[in-house]
């Protein structure tokens, strides 16, 4: 456990009586001084990878990058860009990019390149500064999206994000049916021991969250749990603000659903499910996107969102099958082996195929590969 990070949450708590959910991650992951993504060892223990906590799409197959690349490019070609931003939330160490522009510098035609990264981690900065270095595009840090949208020049921005939604804090309210009582999840002290509780919502926060049950309210068991994210309602909102300035489209990768239902938060150690109050500082948290909100936010915007997808859809719709072989005829027997098990654990239902999905939307004149409307 991070001690100084513990340290830290017990004097909030001393301060405040209580955290709720969302400021309790927000500070176990993102605090400057002691948050997980900017106070890992990633000598000793790996963020990314086999060894460490998780494992992107990315990391797995070098195809996974490389198609998002080709429904980029279709994009610029289809609707005559040859000027863009291209902005990234949460690059990782970079490895889609890289991928993503590999797949440019391939082509005949000089589409003209400035990379934006949102990135939390001064740690990870430096991988992907390593990672890019040899693609000639100008590069832009940023760790406020708040600070992007004046940023663009005015360009086409295709905005680009994988398995970063679901990193971002998120409140859990429940609700129970019979008694008509909202309550809120918040962290308390105890003893000098982290704990989780319930909390009754105030009057005044009882229309934002009936708000979001009120078309599901007869489906609803007699206690329900809801969960709900203020970080992504705000970056989904400064995404679509960017489209409409700039003109452009958004491709968001994350596993989710199209409801705000159930308990979904998890924290990881070293690829295996840990306890949410175990190794923090040290674990990775995450909890399933829900979709159905993005999809409404981007509705009152008045901008075009298309049918979700899943990955697996996605990946096949955008030829993946016959990357896979091309890639085959001149590998050998170890590296065919490894391309088999990437694109397994990419398609597959029973791994990231179905439970990842794809989100796109868009200005509502432009022409846009592979989705429907």
């Amino acid at each position: 456990m991070n001690n100084k990070l513990i340290n830290h949450l017990k004097e909030l708590l001393k301060k405040n009586n209580y955290l709720d959910l969302s400021t309790f991650l927000n500070v176990i992951l993102y605090n400057k001084q002691f948050g997980f993504y900017n106070s890992i060892n990633f000598k000793k223990n790996k963020l990314i990878g086999k060894e460490g906590h998780f494992i992107t799409a990315p990391e797995i197959s070098q195809l996974f990058g490389e198609l998002i690349g080709i429904w980029i490019l279709q994009l610029c070609r289809k609707n005559h860009f040859y000027n863009i931003n291209l902005l990234e939330l949460g690059p990782g160490k970079g490895t889609l990019m890289k991928d993503i522009l590999r797949v440019f510098s391939q082509q005949k035609e000089n589409i003209k390149i400035k990379i934006h990264l949102l990135e939390f981690s001064k740690v990870l900065k430096s991988f992907q500064k390593e990672n890019l270095k040899k693609y000639c595009h100008e590069l832009k840090w940023y760790n406020d999206i708040f600070k992007i949208k004046d940023q663009l020049n005015d360009n086409p921005t295709i905005v680009i994000s994988n398995e970063f939604f679901d990193c971002l804090p998120i409140n859990q309210y429940k609700f129970y049916k019979t008694k008509n009582i909202f309550t809120k999840k918040i962290v308390r002290l105890d003893e000098n021991n982290l704990f989780f509780d319930e909390k009754v919502l105030e009057p005044e926060d009882i229309p934002f969250i009936s708000n979001i049950i009120k078309n599901d309210f007869d489906k609803l068991n007699d206690e329900t749990t809801i969960e709900h994210s203020p970080f992504i309602l705000s970056h989904i909102n400064q995404i679509c603000d960017i489209i409409l300035k700039n003109k452009g489209a958004n491709l968001l990768i994350d596993y989710g659903k199209k409801d705000p239902y159930g308990d979904t938060l998890q924290s990881v150690f070293k690829n295996k499910r840990s306890n949410l109050l175990d190794k923090i500082g040290e674990s990775d948290y995450s909890s399933l996107v829900d979709f159905r909100n993005i999809e409404q936010i981007i509705e009152n915007k008045n901008l075009q969102h298309y049918q979700l997808q899943t990955q697996r859809e996605f990946l096949l719709e955008m030829g993946i099958n016959n990357r896979i072989e091309n890639l085959s005829l001149n590998a050998n027997q170890f590296e065919r082996r490894d391309l088999l098990s990437g694109y397994e654990r990419l398609v597959s239902k029973r791994q990231m195929g179905n439970i990842f999905k794809v989100n796109c939307f868009s200005n509502k004149n432009l022409v846009v590969p592979i989705f429907k409307l």
